[in-house]
């Protein structure tokens, strides 16, 4: 498949957003860039620690689900009240891999401006869909407690964050960004002014399920508990309590090995076999038919020719693990989520069951090569008893028996499911039992079926009758019907809605429906081989069902149908865009984990003379792979790499200033994990900054860092001004000298005592300082003016 306080990262070279410059080219001198301090006071997080059971660290950025975030400053980044990561070096990207859970996903941002323009810029990838910081935001510069943190805060007294103009692909300073998420559409934010020195920044986003399903809480009112075997997973679905069982990253065998035919003699059942008439359509082999009667010691039921009971002593196998289970539960695969092997969970009003959620996770070989021998996931009411609330979302469903039943069931809703019928165990090579849908107000939404025979779904009324809505559907090669609706009576009639869908490959019927079923298609693409057919009460009619139904009374999003088809098969089943469905003998086990990794030197607060080398050393540890290398950075530099323990290397030659440094491990697997950051401080005389302009932004935004030493600043006369530096004296030109925003092409701005305080291609239209130096540059890097501000 594709350790807390330490944050995975999208590559070891280029990793910070700027170009790594290696140990041996390091001759230049590292200066001392924008490093802030955190606030200490407890309503900015002072004291919090870093540490999430959400954290999934099994993949680098942008290869699951997770957070984004770079500041030109520094941050402190929080979801749900728990801190995720904080850094104090400006413009240094983090990836923070990431589980998200159904129900409210609180993301909070205590952002610290150091120098010059400030802003923060964040993405935040689900499953499905991904999140900007931009004007749904919210802010504040001053905040008196630290509720703003947690679920259900209060933001009637927030006012919306302000989207800065500054572009996203370099810092608001004007340095380089790079290694931030691709293509983003994020934007810079800040509160309403760019003077703040801090801004508290708020996002709020629900996952939550579309129509029917929408008031399913699942587990969200209890405790969230992290089970990492199939026995936890069972118990933890069991238990009396509301819980959300998060399962991490990884495969796990629920399969309990028995003889099929003892076990069904035991019940009165019995089980039957003969041979295929027909070869399978994925391997082209004639494989034997086995299915269940519900008689002892009979066949007499079934219609198949040759059909015998299979004895004891032919040990025909089945290793459905039956799961029953009790309310209030939400079962979440963490990462890009979590193989259940063999399980077959049930949600039963019998048990009371109800109110749960499902999420990221692949259920498959569920007894494939039996007929009617278990479900993968189901709910299973009665007529006097509907199991209520029920949500799917995510799931990778395949080799499964007896498909995804929803009986007796209402407020569901099944989404981003994706059901691959294909199956080498059974006569037909696509499994013969899709979806059995009885007495259910349920939702498909945003679902992928394909390689069906039939019962996409098939939908009755059986004493209070069904409304079922489908929209966003793609179905590539389906063998029999796509939709099926039959009432049993006038008081319980079967409504199928079925709309802004694409259909491939439809070879049978688009609807099978009879008296009191109603079948209604709108906004249906029939692609490649569909037949548009239906057939009523047995006869077959030309053209496409639209018999009168209901009108759902939630809002839904359509999606452009002619999209379907490359969208939701990228966007459904476990792991959403980043997963994919399990091999059928992969193995077992949790997923790879990242190495962990603590930079051990410098001491944090370490005082270091100018001339002196620094030596960066790291604890690495690796408990399920090992480690390959070491990389260490001060500031965003690379300084150098170590590759055995004890992993250290040497930094000579940095500048005078505060320094931030951290170190991130790479694992044999190509995993890389960052070490929380260290800040020290390299004292002695600062190195000043040329006149000439740099060559580019990004060489800005290096040099940017060096001060212009200026002990005493004098007019020398009514029209000039100069500045004493430590390489010599620089002229000032006289304000009334400056130069036009249309001649200029960079601005370098320092505070009078010539700490840097701005770097960019334009103008602040509010100084960062009450009295600056002005350094202007044309396009081309000529100094144009200096002045005073």
């Amino acid at each position: 498949m594709k350790g807390f306080g330490q944050i995975a990262l999208a590559s070891v070279v280029s990793i910070f957003g700027i170009s790594a410059v290696h140990a041996a080219d390091a001759a230049a001198k590292i200066q001392a860039s924008e490093v802030v301090t955190l606030p200490s006071d407890a309503a900015y997080g002072g004291g919090d620690k870093v540490g999430s059971q959400l954290i999934a660290a099994t993949y680098n950025a942008g290869n699951g689900p997770g957070i984004w975030i770079v500041a030109d400053g520094g941050y402190r980044l929080y979801h749900n009240g728990s801190l995720l990561a904080e850094d104090n070096q400006a413009g240094r990207v983090r990836f923070i891999p990431m589980t998200f859970l159904p129900g409210e996903n609180a993301i909070s941002v205590v952002s610290v401006n150091g120098k010059g323009a400030p802003g923060v810029l964040v993405q935040i990838d689900d499953l499905d869909k991904s999140y900007y910081s931009g004007s749904g935001w919210k802010s504040k510069p001053v905040v008196s407690n630290n509720s703003w943190k947690n679920k259900g805060r209060d933001l009637s007294q927030w006012g919306g964050a302000t989207t800065l103009s500054y572009a996203n692909n370099k810092l608001p300073s004007g340095g380089a960004l790079e290694n931030f998420a691709p293509n983003t559409q994020a934007k810079w934010i800040w509160t309403s002014d760019e003077s703040d020195p801090t801004a508290v920044l708020l996002f709020t986003f629900n996952v939550k399920a579309e129509g029917f399903g929408v008031t399913t809480t699942g587990g969200d009112a209890g405790k969230v508990v992290i089970a990492s075997d199939s026995a936890s997973i069972r118990k933890y679905l069991q238990s009396n309590d509301a819980v959300t069982i998060l399962v991490p990253e990884g495969t796990y065998d629920f399969r309990q090995m028995r003889n099929a035919v003892t076990e069904a003699k035991s019940k009165g059942r019995t089980w039957c076999k003969t041979t295929c008439t027909e070869k399978n359509r994925v391997t082209g082999k004639t494989n034997t038919f086995y299915r269940i009667t519900f008689k002892a010691n009979s066949c007499s039921d079934l219609t198949e020719a040759g059909v015998q009971i299979v004895q004891e002593s032919e040990n025909l196998q089945a290793w459905s693990n039956w799961i029953t289970t009790k309310p209030n539960k939400s079962l979440v695969g963490m990462g890009r989520g979590a193989n259940l092997r063999g399980a077959s969970i049930a949600v039963r009003s019998n048990e009371g069951s109800g109110n749960h959620i499902y999420r990221n996770l692949a259920i498959y070989d569920v007894n494939p090569h039996l007929i009617e021998g278990g479900d993968g996931l189901e709910t299973v009411g009665t007529a006097s008893k509907h199991v209520n609330k029920f949500w799917a979302d995510h799931i990778s469903y395949k080799w499964i028996s007896d498909g995804m039943d929803m009986e007796f069931v209402d407020n569901a809703t099944i989404s981003y499911l994706d059901f691959d019928g294909a199956n080498e165990y059974n006569c037909w090579g696509t499994d013969p039992y899709m979806a059995l849908v009885e007495d259910a107000h349920l939702t498909y939404a945003n679902n992928y079926w394909h390689n069906t025979y039939g019962r996409v779904p098939k939908v009755t009324g059986e004493n209070n009758g069904s409304q079922v809505h489908l929209y966003n559907q793609y179905v590539d090669y389906n063998r029999f019907f796509v939709a099926g609706a039959n009432g049993h009576s006038a008081n319980a009639k079967a409504y199928v809605r079925y709309e802004n869908s694409y259909i491939d490959n439809g070879q049978g019927y688009l609807a099978e429906w009879g008296d009191n079923g109603y079948v209604y298609f709108s906004g249906v693409t029939f692609g490649n081989g569909t037949k548009q057919q239906h057939r009523y009460n047995g006869t077959v009619k030309s053209g496409v069902p639209q018999a009168e139904t209901f009108n759902p009374s939630y809002s839904f999003e359509k999606r452009n149908v002619a999209d379907l088809p490359k969208e939701i098969p990228n966007l459904s089943g476990v792991g959403g865009r980043y997963g994919k469905m399990p091999e059928y003998n992969q193995g077992f086990g949790q997923s790879n984990k990242a190495a962990s990794v603590t930079l051990t030197a410098p001491a944090a607060g370490a005082k270091i003379t100018a001339s002196a080398d620094v030596t960066l050393k790291a604890d690495a540890k690796d408990n399920d792979g090992s480690v390959k290398s070491v990389a260490f950075y001060v500031g965003n530099t690379l300084v150098g790499t170590s590759t055995a323990a004890p992993y250290q290397v040497t930094a000579k030659n940095l500048a005078a200033g505060t320094h931030s440094a951290v170190a991130v491990v790479t694992d044999n697997s190509g995993l890389t994990w960052m070490s929380e950051y260290v800040t020290f401080t390299v004292e002695g005389a600062a190195e000043s900054s040329s006149s000439a302009a740099p060559a580019s932004s990004s060489a800005v935004a290096e040099s940017s860092s060096s001060e212009v030493s200026s002990s005493s600043v004098a007019e020398s006369s009514s029209s000039a001004i100069t500045a004493e530096s430590s390489s010599g004296t620089i002229g000032i030109a006289s304000p009334m000298q400056r130069a036009t925003e249309a001649e200029a092409g960079f601005y370098r701005i320092f505070d009078i005592q010539g700490r840097p305080l701005y770097s960019g291609n334009r103008k602040p239209a509010k100084m960062p300082a009450a009295h600056v130096i002005v350094i202007e540059y044309s396009k081309t890097g000529k100094t144009l003016r200096h002045y005073i501000q």
